[in-house]
């Protein structure tokens, strides 16, 4: 049981808790008469805001801004401390407590499922710990925390129901229904010191992260690196370069990416010890980098 929670706990996400999310959480908290509940739904609205901040950082749709969901007296006995993602339901934010090792699921409505979320004794970190999906029959259950699922399960979850939306509104295309299917790495988690699996941050400036992973192709061990700088609020420069773990490239390996509605290939056609490819990405847009050696190749999905 604690290996199986250590292992949770290092999928876990922590991410930070701003003036701006304590200020709004203790104007909503305020609008509740007793102290207790007013300190429950303190903490509650800290771990739905922080939630709600990650989601959309990942470039999934939330909706957190209809005026009435921020009045209590319109929501009567509901407290505000679930998110809406259109098209696949909401999400529950239960806080929980450190050491705590059982959670009591609430009846109420349905639901996509629940995320637990812990809040440091500083109100300055939120730990997104794991979630637990809605499946109909775990009404005042009570449910061990070593039985979450991972955040990493999370997002894949989610990535998979928000295609499955899409598809069934008939505004997919052929690029995102293969992402729905894919691994995905999530390039902006970089820019806030949050590493997926394998990859290696290798360099860090003001305005630049870079991380690498290794792989092995045709019986050769290669190197991808990916360089990333967000320049505003829409647009991210990201540089790929692809290096032997021994040597030079060999020879007729390709490097491709897309490019607009087409494909961008670099081929090795002389001694050369690296290929560097620069592009341009708007948040949150798609893409993919292919080593390809004859008949043998790799490929790595991303979102910018």
């Amino acid at each position: 049981m604690i290996n199986k929670l250590n292992m949770l706990r290092d999928l876990s996400i922590p991410f930070p808790i701003t003036e701006y999310f304590r200020q709004k959480a203790k104007s909503y908290a305020s609008q509740y008469f007793t102290q207790d509940t007013q300190k429950r739904i303190y903490f509650q609205t800290l771990a739905l805001l922080a939630v709600d901040a990650y989601l959309r950082m990942l470039n999934f749709n939330t909706n957190l801004t209809k005026p009435e969901r921020w009045n209590a007296s319109a929501r009567l006995w509901s407290e505000a401390n679930e998110i809406e993602l259109p098209g696949c339901g909401n999400l529950e934010c239960c806080v929980i407590t450190t050491g705590q090792q059982y959670v009591t699921l609430p009846a109420e409505d349905l639901r996509i499922g629940y995320l637990f979320v812990e809040i440091a004794s500083s109100e300055k970190t939120a730990t997104l710990i794991g979630f637990l999906l809605d499946r109909g029959e775990n009404i005042d259950t009570e449910v061990a925390i070593t039985n979450l699922q991972s955040m990493d399960e999370l997002i894949d979850y989610l990535t998979e129901q928000e295609a499955s939306s899409l598809q069934r509104a008939g505004q997919i295309n052929d690029l995102t229904q293969e992402f729905a299917e894919k691994k995905i790495t999530y390039l902006r988690n970089w820019l806030n010191n949050i590493y997926e699996e394998d990859w290696e941050p290798s360099m860090r400036s003001l305005q630049t992260i870079a991380c690498k992973k290794k792989f092995q192709l045709a019986e050769q061990i290669f190197e991808i690196q990916l360089s990333v700088s967000q320049q505003n609020d829409d647009l991210m420069l990201v540089r790929v370069t692809v290096q032997a773990e021994n040597g030079a490239l060999p020879m007729g390996m390709q490097v491709s990416v897309p490019d607009e509605s087409d494909i961008y290939t670099e081929t090795v056609n002389e001694m050369a010890n690296l290929i560097s490819i620069p592009l341009e990405l708007a948040i949150g847009e798609e893409f993919w980098v292919e080593l390809r050696i004859e008949e043998s190749f790799i490929k790595e999905y991303f979102i910018a």
